[in-house]
């Protein structure tokens, strides 16, 4: 099968998309083209082979900076070839949903919508799964940054580093930073772990940042802040524990902005899919940190493998 992979700069959307495309190939053999935005590199030879090859193809990608190309792809080539042409949008357009084949996004984005009959749904975001057996001696603590989501507190979330480690001294833990990591945060990090001889702290641009994933998978304790919803589901997408760490004052009540995020964390708090780090004021004024742990019976989440199914028999039905 041909893949025409439509590809924008966001690391988020690459995933996610990578993520789908190496589960399809565990079933199915896959010729995967890029095309890059803004240029479209490789398009223009993307219409002039399609002829060429055989099977049907996929058009896919995701991002708001993509989706109106592959539909531009589609309809060029539904005129110029018999094959089967599906179009697949991974998270949700804002506009010409009907147009697309399929449309593979998150359950938050359709909370308070109907939900079209060309969409497949899924629990948080799409990555990679891993079986692979966790050291229980091993923990890793990945740091996001300020988003829309949460009122990012470079206090608190030094406080609750500080509180972790010294909960679990005999853990050996990896701490990650990320793009939206404030350099100030970064130099405190560097600064106030020193007197932690079980810590490394690997920043983004070192050579060793490659090692995140092989960290998140063997590792038995995964702390995350909760301003990135990928970084949550890919932690849940491996065996061992998930801890959100609270970021925000408990006194800090959020009126106005975008809730989906929030909401989808709450849930999974909820329902002890993950544990919690958090704060909370005792009488007299003292902030006390605790610690919650998630229930031990969930699995790895799958959502890939739901998604792959379910694309596989939509085209096999076609043929």
């Amino acid at each position: 099968m041909n893949v025409y992979w439509f590809q924008d700069s966001k690391t988020g959307h690459l995933k996610q998309v990578q993520a789908l495309l190496d589960q399809l190939k565990k079933e199915i053999e896959l010729s995967i083209t890029p095309i890059n935005y803004p240029n479209h590199e490789g398009f223009s030879n993307m219409l002039a082979n399609e002829n060429q090859l055989d099977g049907p193809s996929i058009l896919i990608g995701a991002g708001h900076d993509v989706y109106s190309t592959i539909l531009q792809a589609k309809k060029y080539l539904k005129k110029n070839t018999t094959k089967d042409v599906f179009s697949i949008a991974v998270l949700r357009p804002s506009y010409k949903l009907n147009s697309f084949d399929f449309i593979i996004a998150p359950e938050h984005d359709f909370r308070r919508r109907r939900l079209p009959k060309n969409v497949i749904p899924f629990q948080g975001s799409l990555a990679a799964i891993s079986h692979h057996p966790v050291d229980e001696n091993k923990a890793i603590i990945a740091i996001g940054g300020p988003s829309k989501h949460y009122k990012f507190d470079e206090e608190i979330l030094m406080k609750q580093l500080h509180y972790i480690l010294s909960v679990h001294p005999k853990h050996e833990f990896k701490i990650y930073n990320s793009r939206r990591t404030p350099d100030a945060l970064n130099l405190k990090l560097i600064g106030g772990l020193n007197n932690y001889p079980n810590v490394q702290f690997i920043d983004l641009n070192s050579a060793e940042s490659d090692t995140f994933q092989d960290s998140l998978n063997k590792s038995s304790l995964k702390f995350v802040t909760p301003d990135s919803s990928n970084l949550v589901f890919e932690a849940l997408s491996a065996k061992g524990q998930t801890y959100l760490i609270q970021i925000e004052s408990p006194k800090y009540r959020r009126i106005f902005g975008a809730k989906k995020i929030r909401e989808s964390m709450n849930e999974l708090v909820n329902t002890k899919r993950v544990g919690v780090v958090s704060i909370f004021n005792k009488k007299g004024g003292i902030d006390i940190s605790k610690i919650e742990s998630p229930s031990p019976y969930f699995e790895p989440l799958a959502e890939v493998e739901k998604i792959s199914f379910s694309i596989l028999k939509f085209i096999n039905q076609q043929k």
